[in-house]
């Protein structure tokens, strides 16, 4: 008898392979899917990873153009600028040569990526730039020689209506004296003018292949700048004969099997284009595609096979388990003790305690966002940020002391022993509350509630206080923590408030708690004088004063009730002083870092004892350095110097002087200048106003007799330059002096 096949629509074997029919359908869609998702993603990655790359570019170039802005807008405010403009330039050759290496240092010393620096005074036609005095004809008819920027552009603009302007790039030439030209290079002028009108702009020369080669890199895609006219500004690479146009709205385009990426300049108003070729992507989707549908095809065919092997593989042993139950025992436990099902538990149990830790590290990436003001991508993060509750903020802020760099790595008291005291702390007193560190030395810790726990806040950072003042040796700790209740929307103020509370720490080895923002401004510590002797003081190795006129600044720190911040401030401005002078006078600097660098032991100080003792050593330091370059002076400026001493209130020129060394006035002049840092002639008025000064603090004689015998015979020169070397006129310091003794 033939057996007949019956295939029961509602048996195990059925539904087991119609669950596989389903899970295989699924697999192919869910496939499906995922290689159309896949190659979108391709695509908008590359879209987002260049349009980031175009804005930090941009960023780069639209700061260093601020800090070129910032840079040239000082010289509108610059005492020599402003002299030489009333001034007559003849007469003004040190101001020249002073403002020429003032731009040669820029040039050379700054990493803005410039060919030139100068500033053109439009009544007197001539410009002053890193190589000193010239016409205005000379220095754009020879010296920087441009066919789209002839000397008529240059004049053009003191007519026109901006600010700040940089223009496109163009090649320069250098005209010699045979009318042979050669190239200088590619560059882009900038120039500065005030917006209140004035006689003279500040311009610069940019080298823009070498800001691109530093901003962009070594990337070898395209890059193109246009103007607000649409000219092109600057290009890297083959040149377009025109630039596609961008639908309003988007931020790049796509021609020509290109993607071109645009943004605009907020400063300069120029605007920045990226090209990234689309062809080499698109062949390699094209490639995937055929991969993944081999793939596909090859999957179906197994599965389909495995799933008929596995569902009559499963069929016959289930039927067998359920025949035997219904014959021996129909009431079935629900429990089970099958090891697999322990295991899985278990895999279960594990995979919810990671998920429950990385929910928790979300929920603190969350809050950082909201508090730095960053737009969160990801839906779970912001499901997990409480956004709908008032809330108090505390900021914990570690400064770590000399004493505990001294203990190494291994000691206990490092950030996060920091963190898990605090956060064991205040979670036990706030259940509702979230404690992270999000900077190497700053912790935050966020309380929700309803109503205003701001004094039970208050006692529980007193008892931190409490513990924390026992290791105060190896750090100081700054609580900032306003008694008030934030809205829910004020998170970035609540941060930004902290932060400037931080910064009114008290100069003190204690914890301090900080429950208001304290005065962060600068302080004016030093008159202009002050700053001109100590410049003065510090070119002369003069040691006690240089560090009477610190602890002079320390006392009226002191008295001003200053913050630690203003300390470190101002111990930054001082060590900047004295290296840039050292350096001025091509001087090691090594020798000052033997305790580590000094902007690095500043930042552990905690009183101003502290602070006294290093300047004292930093100005004895500097001036012994400074003393020993001067004493390795030669027979001729010891010679010069001794003649000034003796002869300052005679009829001294320069000339008289190079006569009795017999050498020429010209090479006295440029020897006198490398060896000892300064002119001649600036050396002889400050040594006459320098005497000037002592005759009108100790005797009561005519300004007139004064200017005599420091060798002024007419009294309106002596008082010009006493008050451009001091801010005062003679009479004016000595009321000074009389009404204030003590200065």
């Amino acid at each position: 008898m033939q057996r007949r096949i019956r295939f029961n629509g509602k048996s195990l074997f059925a539904k087991l392979l119609l669950g596989f029919m389903i899970v295989i359908f699924i697999s192919f869609a869910f496939n499906v899917f995922a290689y159309h998702f896949f190659y979108g993603q391709m695509r908008d990655q590359l879209i987002r990873s260049n349009s980031i790359s175009v804005s930090k570019t941009v960023d780069g170039y639209e700061k260093q153009l601020s800090q070129l802005d910032d840079l040239l807008t000082r010289y509108f405010f610059n005492n020599s600028v402003v002299a030489l403009k009333k001034g007559n330039i003849d007469s003004d050759f040190p101001i020249v040569n002073e403002l020429a290496d003032e731009f040669k240092t820029i040039v050379g010393n700054y990493n803005l990526d410039l060919e030139n620096v100068f500033v053109y005074f439009k009544d007197q036609s001539f410009v002053i730039d890193k190589n000193g005095y010239t016409r205005a004809e000379d220095m754009f008819g020879k010296y920087y020689v441009s066919r789209e920027y002839g000397s008529d552009f240059w004049a053009r603009q003191f007519s026109e209506d901006f600010h700040f302007r940089a223009f496109p790039s163009a090649d320069f030439q250098k005209r010699g004296m045979d009318l042979v030209t050669f190239d200088k290079g590619r560059y882009f002028p900038i120039i500065v003018k005030s917006q209140i009108g004035s006689q003279f702009y500040v311009g610069a020369l940019v080298d823009p292949d070498r800001m691109f080669a530093a901003l962009k890199g070594t990337s070898d895609n395209p890059f193109y700048m246009t103007d607000k006219d649409g000219q092109l500004f600057f290009s890297a690479g083959l040149r377009p004969a025109a630039l596609p146009e961008l639908s309003t709205g988007l931020s790049y385009v796509s021609h020509a099997n290109n993607y071109f990426f645009y943004q605009q300049g907020r400063l300069s108003g120029l605007t920045y284009v990226s090209v990234v070729p689309y062809q080499s992507v698109a062949s390699q989707l094209t490639k995937m595609n055929v991969l993944l549908l081999s793939l596909f095809a090859l999957s179906i065919l197994i599965s389909l096979a495995l799933s008929v092997l596995l569902s009559f593989r499963f069929k016959s042993p289930v039927q067998r388990i359920v025949e035997s139950l219904r014959q021996m025992n129909p009431a079935i436990r629900h429990g089970s003790t099958i090891h697999e099902f322990n295991v899985i538990s278990e895999g279960l149990e594990h995979m919810i305690e990671s998920v429950h830790r990385k929910n928790t590290l979300l929920q603190k990436y969350g809050y950082l966002d909201k508090i730095k003001s960053i737009q969160a991508l990801d839906t779970d993060m912001q499901s997990l940020v409480e956004t709908d509750r008032p809330f108090h903020f505390i900021m914990f802020h570690i400064h770590y002391t000399h004493e505990y760099g001294q203990l190494g790595n291994e000691h206990p008291l490092k950030a996060t022993y920091f963190l898990e005291f605090i956060n064991l702390n205040i979670t036990g007193s706030f259940a509702d509350s979230l404690t992270m560190q999000i900077e190497k030395d700053r912790i935050l810790s966020i309380v929700f509630t309803d109503e205003d726990v701001s004094a039970a806040i208050a006692e529980k950072l007193l008892y931190l206080k409490s513990i924390f003042d026992r290791d105060k040796t190896y750090y100081q700790l700054t609580i900032a923590c306003q008694p008030r209740l934030w809205a829910p929307t004020e998170f970035t103020a609540a941060y930004e408030a902290a932060g400037e509370m931080v910064r009114s720490r008290k100069l003190n080895d204690e914890t301090q708690i900080v429950d208001a923002v304290g005065a962060t401004n600068p302080l004016l510590l030093w008159t202009n004088e002050e700053d001109r002797n100590f410049a003065a003081m510090l070119e002369s190795g003069n040691e006690a004063s240089l560090t009477a006129l610190a602890r002079g600044a320390l006392n009226r720190l002191d008295k001003s009730a200053a913050s630690a911040w203003h300390y470190r401030q101002f111990a930054s401005d001082l060590v900047s002083k004295v290296l840039m002078t050292l350096m001025a006078h091509k001087i090691d600097t090594h020798a000052l870092d033997s305790q580590g660098s000094p902007f690095d032991e500043i930042e552990r100080f905690v009183s101003a004892e502290q602070y006294g003792q290093f300047f004292e050593r930093l100005l004895a330091q500097a001036s012994a350095l400074i003393r020993e370059k001067r004493e390795a002076r030669d027979p001729i400026v010891d010679f010069v110097v001794r003649f000034i001493e003796e002869h300052y209130g005679d009829d001294i020129y320069q000339d008289l002087i190079a006569d009795r060394l017999n050498i020429s006035t010209g090479y006295l002049r440029n020897y006198f200048k490398e060896k000892t840092g300064q002119n001649l002639s600036d050396y002889l008025n400050e040594f006459r106003i320098g005497k000037a000064k002592e005759m009108l603090t100790a005797t009561e004689e005519k300004i007139q007799d004064i200017a005599a015998r420091v060798g002024y015979q007419n009294a309106n020169s002596f008082t010009r330059m006493f008050r451009r070397l001091t801010g005062f006129t003679p009479g004016e310091y000595r009321r000074d002096r009389i009404l204030n003794p003590q200065k």
